[in-house]
């Protein structure tokens, strides 16, 4: 839905707010398309389907060389891949 919301920090005051019958939500914020399809590469990167080959243009694909591998018609990343997926992520956001 574009909306990324997160609850209030402690555990004390959630559950006060839910026993409440209130929301625990904190605060929210609208998410644009291209943030939408960043971040669901990103989290399809981490799994062990990873994504689609065309997914990645080919200059995300020759920077992340050392970090994603084809796997069939998927690329998914490599050993050191999983240990820098953030750094994957990062790139990917530049």
């Amino acid at each position: 839905n574009g909306r990324r919301s997160w609850n209030v920090r402690t555990p004390d005051r959630y559950l006060e707010l839910v026993e409440s019958g209130a929301s625990a939500e904190s605060s929210h914020e609208s998410l644009d398309a291209r943030t939408r399809k960043l971040e669901r590469l990103q989290l399809q990167l981490r799994t062990r389907d990873g994504v689609p080959h065309d997914a990645l243009s080919d200059d995300d694909r020759s920077e992340l060389s050392e970090l994603v591998q084809p796997r069939g018609d998927r690329l998914v990343l490599t050993r050191a891949g999983r240990l820098l997926a953030n750094e994957v992520s990062l790139r990917l956001r530049a």
